[in-house]
């Protein structure tokens, strides 16, 4: 992939209805920041409690961003993976300590993968969306399994992500761009701070080594906390000086 600039792609998570004050003040302040479009990872049914089709105001409100040039993009279908009898310790380390119970995707089988990704699309199509236009999904905590990813490529996606990286899914096989995301973890203060120190680092190691991508990805819960909405918009302010900001979209497109 030949990108013309190094570029920043900032991505907010769990967008919602009852996310929706908390992600425009962050699109505010990003603004405010050199940050004029994000790629919004969008729940179509989050924790099973809301559904996009029956809170207007937060649609119109979503089609107002996609209008401004943020970028819609799917983002599993409730966001929650329930736990099961008798599993792994490592697989319920994995789902239920370090997601949280909201890995949805990570070991779905792939007509699991497959049924609820076109739940997501239809609901984003039924609120008005076109959803030949949203091209990326991504899923919750960047966990997907391999089956699930197939069921993405079949589904006609051509762009996923994982912690890692960035993975072109209309090449085969799929081509994987390395991308180190930063992101914040703040359900403890130890958490937040130690958050603070690897972020600084990752940071610093795409300047310094002169990523062609540095991403962020952020959560509505983060602007909870002073040091680490601080630390966010110093990186980018920063960031954006060196570097074009542009939507994952807009980053393929220009790369392919």
């Amino acid at each position: 992939m030949q990108i013309q600039s190094p570029s920043l792609v900032v991505s907010i998570h769990d967008v919602a209805p009852s996310t929706q004050a908390t992600v425009q003040e962050m699109i505010d302040d990003l603004k405010k920041s050199g940050v004029s479009c994000c790629s919004l990872l969008v729940i179509p049914h989050y924790h099973e409690k809301e559904l996009l089709t029956t809170a207007p105001a937060f649609v119109t409100w979503l089609q107002e961003k996609q209008k401004e040039g943020h970028e819609i993009v799917l983002h599993g279908w409730s966001h929650l993976r329930p736990a099961a009898l008798h599993e792994r310790l490592w697989t319920r380390w994995m789902t239920q300590h370090y997601t949280r119970g909201e890995g949805e995707f990570y070991d779905l089988r792939y007509d699991e993968a497959r049924a609820k990704l076109k739940l997501g699309k239809a609901e984003l199509e039924t609120a008005g969306f076109d959803v030949q236009k949203i091209s990326g999904f991504i899923a919750p905590a960047w966990l997907l399994s391999k089956e699930a990813e197939r069921a993405v490529v079949d589904e006609n996606f051509f762009y996923t992500t994982r912690l890692h990286g960035v993975i072109d899914l209309r090449k085969k096989p799929p081509g994987f761009y390395r991308s180190q995301s930063m992101v914040y973890s703040v359900s403890s203060g130890w958490r937040r701070q130690v958050s603070l120190i690897w972020n600084e680092f990752l940071f610093r190691c795409a300047e310094q080594r002169e990523w062609p991508l540095l991403r962020l990805g952020l959560h509505p819960p983060d602007w909870k906390f002073c040091q680490i909405r601080k630390h966010a918009l110093a990186a980018v302010s920063r960031a954006v000086m060196k570097r074009s900001v542009m939507t994952y979209f807009q980053w393929m497109q220009e790369g392919a």
